[in-house]
């Protein structure tokens, strides 16, 4: 009879194994006394304390997630949904400049028993987390520039593009004359949505969709839909269960998971706009195109999402636009 992992076993103690992992993994470069004072990176930075294999990270997130979601399950109004949402954007560093970069860009060379060791990848956070009690705390700013969001995913579904690549699409068939659209479109759905957000403090909100005549017009939808022009509404609340911060200095962007469980309220749906409560502290309008695979064959959506945020302050509102590129 095979033995279950303890439930109680923290995220922490399974990437405190993964970061001895990537220390036995990573590639090993003999070096003298000189090397190590010259080359290597300065470990005074608490950021670089614990290197891990991206991959090994992901991995024990989602086995993590998967028993924290099992152990959760629902409760007396329902099931509860649960969504694992990776995030790029830019890991922030509480020091100095705190619009800087936690680390510094490209890999870095980590000495590990009198060795340097090049690490591409290192966990900054993790919520929850008990051994990284006293640790720096970071801050991730979500979103990425207008050049790779465009650079990206312009080209949709018509030629091959790293938005593709990502799906591991194969190309144009000869046998059938096929063209790259044709062969593109035949593996992967594209669906466009606009939906207006109204978040409050105590993490409920509700989202209002726009219809299906106004999500095509991207001017309409970004600068102020009409209110006739927005669908029922419906209230939930979203909760964060879990979050990992991954450094990743030698790619353009870091990366954040999280663990999130989105819970329908009773009294779920709210008519028009008119009837929605007062008290609201963000709005957000979400453009948003996802990309799937047609044939189920990979487990995630591509959400490439262009959002307006707009806070609700006393004082005024704040208003501003951003790009994210998201797996959900």
């Amino acid at each position: 009879m095979s033995q279950k992992r303890p439930a109680g076993n923290s995220f922490g103690s399974l990437l405190a194994k993964s970061a001895k992992e990537a220390k036995r993994t990573a590639e090993d470069r003999p070096s003298s006394s000189a090397t190590n004072s010259g080359n290597a990176t300065n470990t005074n930075n608490p950021f670089l304390s614990r290197p891990t294999q991206p991959e090994e990270a992901i991995k024990l997130f989602l086995i993590q997630s998967r028993s924290t979601a099992r152990r959760k399950g629902g409760t007396a109004a329902g099931p509860t949904n649960f969504e694992i949402e990776a995030r790029l954007g830019t890991i922030l560093s509480p020091y100095g400049q705190h619009d800087m970069r936690a680390l510094s860009s490209g890999p870095k060379l980590v000495p590990i028993k009198g060795m340097n060791r090049v690490v591409h990848a290192f966990v900054c956070n993790v919520s929850g987390d008990s051994t990284a009690t006293g640790a720096a705390s970071t801050n991730f700013e979500g979103g990425i520039t207008r050049s790779n969001y465009l650079k990206w995913t312009n080209s949709g579904l018509s030629e091959v593009s790293p938005l593709s690549l990502a799906f591991s699409c194969r190309g144009p068939s000869a046998n059938r004359n096929e063209s790259e659209s044709a062969a593109l479109r035949s593996q992967l759905n594209e669906v466009e949505t606009v939906e207006t957000v109204f978040a409050y403090p105590d993490k409920t909100r509700v989202a209002f969709p726009h219809h299906s005549s106004t999500s095509s017009s991207a001017a309409a939808s970004m600068n102020g839909p009409q209110n006739s022009h927005l669908g029922r509404g419906h209230k939930e609340r979203k909760e964060k269960v879990s979050t990992i911060d991954i450094a990743l200095p030698a790619a353009p962007y870091d990366l954040r998971l999280t663990l999130a469980t989105e819970t329908p309220m009773k009294d779920d749906s709210v008519t028009t706009i008119q009837h929605l409560a007062n008290g609201w502290n963000k709005k957000r309008i979400k453009r948003r195109r996802s990309y799937s695979r047609t044939d189920k064959s990979f487990a995630w959506r591509i959400d490439v999402t262009e959002v307006t945020s707009m806070d609700n302050i006393a004082g005024g509102a704040s208003q501003q636009k951003q790009q994210q590129n998201e797996s959900v």
